[in-house]
């Protein structure tokens, strides 16, 4: 059983990265970045299509299911094995 704590404490951190990387991206670009290669040449000239936002917004959100339903699995086999 301490190999799915492990996993549940990787997958814990692992979700708070997921969930903090538009906030880092956020922060790079009004600092004058490039947001993580967003924007190449910076905010200024940033010529972003709809299409590319729309792509990392469906991969950040199957991102957080999938780590979502790890967590939860791992919450469910420490359950069970709780009372046997």
């Amino acid at each position: 059983m301490v190999a799915v704590r492990v996993l549940l404490g990787v997958l814990i951190a692992v979700g708070a990265i997921v969930l903090a990387l538009p906030a880092v991206v956020l922060v790079d670009l009004a600092a004058g970045g490039t947001g993580l290669g967003l924007c190449p040449e910076g905010l200024g000239t940033c010529e972003t299509s709809t299409f590319t936002i729309a792509e990392l917004v469906v991969i950040l959100g199957i991102a957080c299911v999938v780590i979502g339903g790890g967590i939860a699995m791992c919450l469910r086999v420490l359950h069970r094995s709780e009372w046997t």
